[in-house]
C-alpha cells in the first residue's frame, strides 16, 4: 500500500466522521431549541389552567354559600 492509499483510506472515514460530528451537534443545537418553545408553552398552559381552577373554586365557594354548605 502507497503513501497515497494510506492517506485516503485514514483520511477519507475521518473526514466524514468529522462531518457527520458537526451535522449532529447542529441539530442538537436546533432539537434544543425546540425543546425550550415546548416548554415555555407547557408552562404558559399551566398557568391558564391554574387561573381557570382557582377561578371555578371561587365560583363554587358563593354557590356553597348561597346553599348554605360549609366550604
Amino acid at each position: 500500500m502507497t503513501d497515497q492509499q494510506l492517506y485516503f483510506a485514514v483520511g477519507i472515514p475521518s473526514l466524514l466522521a468529522l462531518v457527520n460530528l458537526a451535522v449532529i451537534l447542529t441539530l442538537f443545537t436546533t432539537l434544543g431549541g425546540g425543546i425550550e418553545r415546548v416548554a415555555e408553552r407547557l408552562d404558559n398552559m399551566t398557568s391558564s389552567l391554574t387561573g381557570a381552577i382557582n377561578e371555578l373554586d371561587k365560583r363554587l365557594s358563593r354557590v356553597e354559600i348561597k346553599l348554605g354548605i360549609q366550604p
